[in-house]
């Protein structure tokens, strides 16, 4: 099989072979060049930040090959379990599941997920849920399911997998394994179990690698953004981590490990994701122009519809909705157009923060303020969180640090082992207060 290899800012060198190639030409992944990974509206603060998803993707399949690599060659674990050919399988699965785990993201990524449709309205197939989805209902789906939510972008991800199944690019069976390690409600395959009868806990191990608390999108955005955007507060190694993580069996399950050395480049990781949504990923000015985008599109200034037909939604791109964005621009009154399109940001007043009764009577009052004088306000929330260890009680949790004793080694859950994890393990909350710029002055005349 034909190898090749491309050059990367990230990782040096990331390579790949023919099947891979059959699927980074495909349009859907393609696409990915026209969809800017932080939002067009971020580079309005950092210049720099320009990188597309398609960067990313390919950054997310290079890390969990090596996560996967690093995993079968630090114990016999796996080779025990199962042969050459199985090992193969299920990297493939890994592997391709890094590359395609953002192939949903629409338009500006994140920014335009506030205008998808219900979930109930994609063309799903029901049977790779682990709950029945209700029949589509496109005028009106069904209240209170479950299902009956608005689309994210992994439901997107899952119903373009889906499609390359249909396509036949994809065997069916090895797309929905993907589809179950990017997305939480999607089972795996029948043919997946047998290779959990011979490792339990194997798919769960598998899926962190992809979306948990050391996953491959983690450990190359966080790079990447912090690259691109020119800011340090990313940065972490991510050599060491790799190389100190392994897999061991425990109590009849399997279970990531991380050597004591490792702990700290693990934490490492994490204060670099703390700092990022502080001070990248929730920046005051593009929180501002994000809630201008939204009040474009809900006010009708610009005809943003997003399709359920996957070629269609595999159609949209960045550059189609900017133009849209620049000819409302130029038209009366369509203020918020024309205030994103010339950069005239808000004025961000205060950062208050949710678990402060103090903070949350100040915005009570701010708004109560602004209201009485006429002052046009609005509020950006920030809600996400360093991890979720401890959710579940250790019990569950799936990685223990391998802890050095006199009697050999012990297994200790990573949030019993880390104090630094235990003081920052909480949601991050809370909310910008905002006034339009042309209300600044009337606003500080009241203060």
């Amino acid at each position: 099989m034909k190898q090749y290899e491309l050059r990367d800012p990230i990782h040096s060198r990331i390579p790949f072979d023919d099947e891979d190639r059959t699927l980074i030409d495909h349009p859907f992944v393609q696409r990915l060049r026209f969809i800017s990974q932080l939002s067009f509206l971020q580079s309005y603060v950092y210049p720099g930040g320009v990188h597309d998803r398609f960067g990313h993707c390919l950054g997310a399949m290079h890390i969990a090959t090596r996560l996967f690599g690093r995993l079968v060659g630090s114990s016999d674990e796996l080779r025990k379990r199962f042969s050459e050919d199985e090992i193969e399988a299920l990297r493939r699965r890994v592997r391709w599941a890094g590359l395609l785990h953002d192939i949903g993201h629409g338009p500006f990524s994140h920014s335009s997920e506030s205008v998808f449709p219900e979930l109930s309205e994609l063309p799903l197939d029901s049977s790779w849920w682990k709950k029945t989805l209700p029949e589509p209902l496109p005028t009106s789906p069904l209240k209170g399911d479950e299902f009956s939510r608005q689309a994210k972008h992994e439901d997107y991800s899952v119903l373009l997998v889906q499609t390359l199944a249909d396509e036949g690019v994809l065997e069916r069976e090895i797309a929905q394994d993907i589809a179950s390690l990017i997305h939480g409600q999607i089972k795996p395959s029948e043919s997946f179990k047998k290779f959990e009868s011979k490792a339990p806990t194997l798919h769960k191990i598998l899926k962190s690698l992809i979306s948990g608390e050391v996953d491959c999108d983690r450990m190359d955005y966080l790079l990447r953004d912090s690259y691109y955007c020119g800011v340090a507060y990313g940065n972490f190694d991510v050599d060491w981590l790799i190389s100190s993580l392994g897999i061991s069996e425990y109590n009849g399950q399997l279970i990531l490990t991380l050597n004591e050395n490792g702990v700290r480049a693990f934490e490492d990781m994490l204060l670099a994701r703390y700092h990022m949504i502080d001070q990248v990923y929730f920046h005051k000015t593009e929180a501002g122009f994000v809630h201008y985008l939204q009040k474009a599109i809900e006010e009708g200034e610009i005809d943003l519809k997003i399709p359920t037909d996957p070629y269609l939604y595999a159609d949209m791109r960045d550059a189609q909705v900017i133009e849209m964005l620049f000819s409302a621009a130029k038209l009366e009154p369509n203020y918020w157009s024309s205030h994103l399109m010339q950069r005239i940001p808000a004025k961000r007043i205060l950062r208050l923060h949710d678990a402060s009764p103090k903070d949350i009577a100040t915005l009570e009052k701010l708004k109560s303020m602004c209201n009485s004088a006429g002052v046009n306000w609005f509020t950006h929330s920030a809600k996400n969180q360093l991890s979720h260890f401890g959710e579940g009680g250790y019990e569950d949790e799936i990685i223990h640090v391998l802890k050095n004793t006199l009697n050999g080694a012990e297994f200790v859950p990573v949030l019993e082992y880390s104090d630094l994890l235990q003081k920052y393990n909480e949601k991050i909350r809370f909310t910008d207060f905002f006034v339009l710029r042309e209300d600044f002055e009337r606003f500080k005349a009241l203060s």
